[in-house]
């Protein structure tokens, strides 16, 4: 009878006591392959071919081990499918600050990329600085990434051959057309200030000036400094030295400075084009501080069409460079090369002329000598 008794123990232990201590031991502590694999009731290899390979797995053994990896929030182990796959699933991206609103929509689409295809994003800043930018390569290139976005034209002489000997895939965006490295995605910053330009004058601006960003290091704002200068020399127009101004970078004293500048000249130009948005937030403070009004006093069309333009008042007159779409294109040309795909060698994009209330025709005689 006492055999019997224990009999019985054992069965009802058996039947219940097992699943309990199988979910203390994923509960209790970090869940692993083998508790994920007793939880789904499948083979430590089947856990392996969900997690590496689900399209070798039949759908209901998939969704079974899919449900564990849910319910006990197992996070797999990266190095270690870095060691079996030879991949580190990470992408570098360099570029040349975070400050600057602008570079916010192209890392946002390029993470959004990455992100669906199971890539993690590893964003550096090398402050617009080529030996800074070289060093950033390299420790990548130790981190075994697998691919490299380089944001910007301006890089030291053997950065090309040392991804070439590394044998890492990258694709070069924000390029200037004549500077480009390897695959590329550019925008026509030429094009955008022609469009600019052109927009003036169709309204009747004779007198435009030009304020732009730091050219020095920055080789698409110099290709749409200079693209603005030519167009308005190609209308003909009087354009004296004085009108065109450059700053040294875009903090707000500078840039309002540099609207001075242009506001304080007795041959005051009707209206100015920037090479960059963040650069009409300094010209409108400035002009409402010397009591001119905007668009009624001088006209200001931007480049760019970053989130910050739709908040000036009033609201900015630019123009849209694609800037989430250039991250897009950058970063699935850099998968297909990843995946052993060819791209193509440069991507231009188009830009668009956005009409708001910052741009009115000239003011009239009487207006303009008060």
């Amino acid at each position: 009878m006492g055999e019997n008794r224990r009999t019985e123990s054992a069965r009802r232990s058996s039947g219940k006591a097992r699943p309990v201590r199988a979910r203390a031991a994923v509960l209790g502590g970090k869940a692993t392959v083998k508790d994920i694999a007793r939880v789904a009731g499948v083979s430590i290899a089947t856990v392996s071919r969900v997690l590496n390979n689900p399209k070798l797995v039949t759908a209901d053994k998939r969704e079974a081990v899919l449900g564990a990896l849910r319910s006990h929030d197992y996070i797999p182990n990266q190095f270690a499918r870095s060691l079996i796959s030879r991949r580190s699933w990470a992408i570098g991206l360099i570029v040349p600050t975070i400050s600057n609103p602008v570079f916010a929509p192209t890392i946002a689409a390029i993470e959004r990329e990455l992100d669906a295809a199971g890539y993690a994003l590893l964003i550096n800043c090398c402050e617009r600085d080529p030996a800074r930018e070289f060093a950033q390569v390299r420790t990548l290139i130790e981190r075994g990434i697998d691919g490299l976005l380089i944001t910007g034209s301006e890089h030291l002489p053997d950065l090309p051959g040392l991804l070439v000997r590394y044998k890492v895939p990258y694709v070069s965006q924000d390029i200037s057309l004549d500077l480009p490295m390897g695959p590329s995605v550019a925008l026509d910053n030429a094009g955008a200030l022609e469009t600019a330009i052109d927009y003036l004058f169709e309204r009747g601006h004779r007198r435009i000036a030009v304020l732009s960003g730091p050219v020095h290091n920055t080789p698409p704002v110099r290709d749409r400094l200079q693209s603005a200068v030519a167009r308005i020399r190609y209308h003909g127009l009087v354009f004296p030295d004085a009108w065109c101004v450059v700053t040294d970078d875009y903090e707000s004293h500078t840039t309002r400075a540099a609207a001075r500048c242009l506001l304080d000249d007795a041959r005051r130009p009707s209206a100015i084009a920037l090479t960059g948005d963040i650069l009409a937030l300094g010209l409108v403070a400035e002009s409402r501080a010397r009591g001119f009004d905007v668009p009624r006093d001088i006209s200001i069309v931007g480049c760019g069409d970053t989130n910050m333009g739709q908040y000036v008042d009033p609201p900015l007159t630019t123009v849209r460079m694609p800037f989430a779409e250039m991250g897009k294109i950058a970063a699935r040309n850099l998968l297909a090369l990843i995946a052993g795909h060819r791209t193509p060698d440069t991507v231009v994009l188009r830009h668009q002329l956005v009409v708001r209330r910052s741009v009115g025709p000239p003011p009239t005689l009487d207006r303009w000598r008060t």
